[in-house]
């Protein structure tokens, strides 16, 4: 890059995951039990291959992460050191580990997915990237043992096991430059000082994980003298993390933080948190790198992998290069660089033109399209102002859009919003998420993300309609990718349209029923109303039940559709954790 480019020179880090958690990177084998369901949902294949770890550098990235490192660990995938590693014979009495692993523990696993490390490793030292290995540490299955794990940073033990570790990791797999240690997520848990460990009762957690981590760079600065240890404070408080930030030193470390305190969210990055880490972290010359998502696969839009937003991507990396003190951007989820991504092509004529304009930006993106770029652009322009619209602050659970059911449950809507007991659940999340737990939301709350998503949902409705008008004119290399990407928009809007009926009609029926209750009469326009959404979101689901049923009682007894009907239950989930109106 040119070193007259200030923007450019920031971003000395440019890292990349090849593959996504769903697809995992790896050779795509029909034997593999997830092959028949990501088939069906048009999940491309990707390789670890040459061919596409020159795709990724031909973007511009120039570190790459050897494993996916997912918390559901996709095809088994290392998630920990201690799948892919163990303590010689002479440690491990000395250093147990009383936490079962969750990775297959079969000969053939464990040695399939050691050599896997070699094989990426080598083909990314051949392909000229710098590489990190990516584990959460100390290793603890949260569900299992709550706020008092047996892998205490206080219990005189762990620390040392995970240091030694380090020695086995670097030993056997010579040529890891950097390791991304998570100590909370990615089955990685502290103790709660507030909470029954007795050895941490009371201790402050930045006073015990920031040990902890300066034994973890002291350790890997003898192995790799030119490596980090990046860390990612995720699930602390922004209090915890400030103070983590002030109490460590600069030589071998850096922090990897995501575009928020609450998430990596695409369409909010940098908020007062992360400029304050990045801020803190400067005055003590410590290295960032901000997390977010890169190309068309992400965490928000699981498993749709082929939307084209690239606006947002753009104003993203804009806002992020804007932030002094980052030095780099990291993908969190994973790139396909084997389907035509628009995102992902974003990225890179970012990183080599970092003080591009949304015009030329756009008229450069869709000049492959020939006869039909004009028209490509007003396309993106309206997928990009769609996403922008759509309201994912409502709740984590409004992520993984493309696994809610848009076939509603015919309870009272709810806005789900608790998702674990952690420092950051518990306080600073809250200023990005509406909701960080599952009381009953005030009908303010509702219509407000009701109203924001049939916002997003008309500019859906607009940019379908370019989309398919266009669809003929498009050269033939990429008609297969686009039509997947219209199929998938067409998926995002039923979606968010089921959001929108089913919040509506909630607060309708809690209108009506407190009319009743009162013994008054429903009025005629309500009433109607009613019924015209139920028959749109009738034929959004594209089914005729259960809102036949519903449609009926309503015509033939208003209270007893009232008493059946959106009616306040327990939270059930009857339709999956993503589906997030549903009980």
């Amino acid at each position: 890059m040119a070193q007259s480019n200030p923007t450019s020179n920031r971003f000395q880090y440019r890292i990349a995951i090849l593959g996504y958690p769903s697809n995992a990177a790896v050779v795509w084998d029909d034997k593999n039990p997830m092959a028949e369901y990501m088939k069906s949902l048009g999940a491309p294949k990707v390789e670890w291959s040459r061919e596409n770890l020159q795709k990724l550098k031909a973007l511009g990235f120039n570190t790459l992460q050897l494993n996916i490192a997912w918390g559901y660990r996709p095809n088994d995938e290392p998630l920990n050191l201690e799948d892919v590693v163990e303590l010689p014979a002479g440690l491990r009495d000395q250093y147990p580990q009383p936490v079962p692993l969750r990775s297959l523990q079969t000969p053939e696993r464990i040695r399939q997915r050691r050599t896997d490390l070699r094989d990426r490793l080598k083909m990314a030292k051949d392909a000229g990237f710098r590489t990190i290995f990516h584990f959460g540490a100390p290793y603890n299955a949260h569900s299992r043992y709550g706020d008092a794990p047996p892998n205490c940073l206080m219990d005189g033990k762990t620390p040392e096991r995970y240091a030694h570790l380090l020695e086995v990791l670097g030993q056997e797999f010579p040529g890891i430059d950097d390791i991304l240690i998570y100590t909370y997520d990615q089955d990685a848990w502290l103790c709660n000082e507030f909470g029954p460990c007795p050895r941490c009762l009371g201790i402050p957690l930045h006073e015990r994980v920031v040990p902890f981590l300066k034994l973890m760079v002291a350790t890997w600065s003898r192995i790799s003298p030119q490596g980090r240890v990046w860390w990612e404070p995720w699930e602390l408080s922004a209090g915890e993390v400030y103070e983590s930030v002030v109490r460590m030193d600069s030589g071998g470390f850096g922090l990897a933080i995501h575009s928020n305190v609450a998430e990596a969210m695409s369409t909010l990055p940098v908020d007062r948190w992360f400029k304050n880490v990045c801020n803190l972290a400067s005055q003590r010359g410590i290295p960032v790198v901000g997390e977010t998502f890169l190309g068309g696969a992400s965490e928000e839009l699981e498993p749709y992998r082929y939307l084209a937003y690239p606006l947002v991507t753009l104003h993203g990396l804009r806002t992020f290069a804007a932030v002094q003190g980052l030095m780099g951007m990291k993908e969190y989820y994973g790139l396909i660089p084997t389907i035509d991504d628009p995102n992902l092509r974003m990225t890179g004529l970012f990183f080599s033109n970092p003080r591009v304009d949304d015009e030329t930006a756009l008229k450069i993106l869709a000049s492959p399209y020939g006869a039909a770029q004009a028209d490509m652009i007003q396309f993106w322009k309206l997928t990009s102002e769609a996403m922008e619209l759509f309201p994912w602050d409502a709740s984590w659970f409004i992520r993984e859009i493309g696994r809610s059911d848009p076939v509603h449950s015919m309870s009272a809507a709810i806005i789900r919003g608790q998702q674990a007991h952690t420092p950051a659940w518990e306080s600073t999340r809250h200023a990005i998420f509406m909701k960080t737990d599952n009381r009953e939301a005030d009908s303010w709350m509702l219509e407000d993300v009701q109203l924001r998503c049939d916002l997003a949902a008309q500019g859906m409705t607009q940019a379908l309609a370019v989309g398919q008008r266009i669809e003929p004119e498009l050269p033939q290399q990429f008609q297969a990718d686009y039509a997947e990407d219209l199929r998938q928009l067409a998926g995002f809007k039923q979606r968010t349209l089921a959001y929108v009926y089913h919040l509506r009609e909630t607060n309708l029926a809690r209108m009506m029923r407190g009319l009743r209750e009162k013994g008054q009469p429903v009025p005629d326009p309500m009433r109607e109303e009613m019924a015209t959404v139920l028959k749109a979101d009738q034929q959004n689901e594209q089914q005729t039940e259960p809102i036949a049923e519903a449609l009926a009682l309503l015509t033939t007894d208003e209270d007893a559709f009232l008493k059946k009907y959106f009616v306040v239950t327990d939270d059930h989930r009857t339709k999956g954790m993503f589906s997030l109106t549903s009980r």
